[in-house]
C-alpha cells in the first residue's frame, strides 16, 4: 500500500513539474546591415578581425574563416549557453550565431545568422532567465551596433 501511494505521489510530482514548462521553437531570419566606415579594405579587414577577437570572449566563440584579399571574416559566436536535463544530469548546450563581416573600401556589411532554438517558458523559472526570440534579436542588434561603433572609431593604427 505504501509503495503504491509513493508511486502515485512521485508520478503526480513529475507530471506537475513537466506540465509547468512549455517549449516553443524559435527561428530568426538572418539579420543583415551595411554601413559606411572610413578606411581602405585592408584597414577595415584588420578592424573587423580585431573586433571579433575582442568580442569573442567564450572559448566556444571562434573565428572560422578569414580571407584578407576577399575582405571577409566569418566566426561562430556563442549567443547563450543553455542546459538540457536528463534525469540528474545537466548537459551544456549552446545557442550560436554565424557572424560574417564583409569589407570594401569605405564600407562594411555584417550578416548574423542565429541557430534555431527552443524558448522554454515556465512558471518555475523567472522571466529574466528565459531566452526568447526578442532577447536574441536584441543581443544580435547590440553586437551589430558594437561592430559599427568599433569600425567607425577604430584607432588601432594610432599608437
Amino acid at each position: 500500500m505504501k509503495k503504491s501511494l509513493l508511486f502515485i505521489v512521485v508520478a503526480l510530482s513529475v507530471f506537475t513539474l513537466t506540465s509547468c514548462a512549455s517549449s516553443t521553437p524559435v527561428t530568426i531570419d538572418p539579420i543583415v546591415e551595411s554601413f559606411e566606415a572610413e578606411g581602405t579594405k585592408d584597414e577595415l579587414y584588420v578592424a573587423a578581425n580585431n573586433w571579433m577577437v575582442e568580442n569573442f570572449n567564450s572559448a566556444k566563440s571562434v573565428i572560422q574563416f578569414s580571407d584578407k584579399e576577399a575582405g571577409i571574416v566569418t566566426g561562430k559566436y556563442l549567443l547563450k549557453e543553455t542546459y538540457t536535463y536528463s534525469g540528474y544530469t545537466a548537459t551544456a548546450v549552446g545557442i550560436f550565431a554565424i557572424i560574417k563581416i564583409q569589407v570594401k573600401d569605405g564600407a562594411a556589411r555584417v550578416t548574423v545568422t542565429p541557430d534555431n532554438f527552443n524558448s522554454v517558458s515556465s512558471s518555475l523559472v523567472k522571466e529574466e532567465y528565459q531566452y526568447t526570440k526578442e532577447k536574441a534579436v536584441a543581443q544580435i542588434q547590440s553586437l551589430i551596433d558594437s561592430l559599427k561603433n568599433y569600425m567607425k572609431n577604430d584607432n588601432s593604427n594610432d599608437w
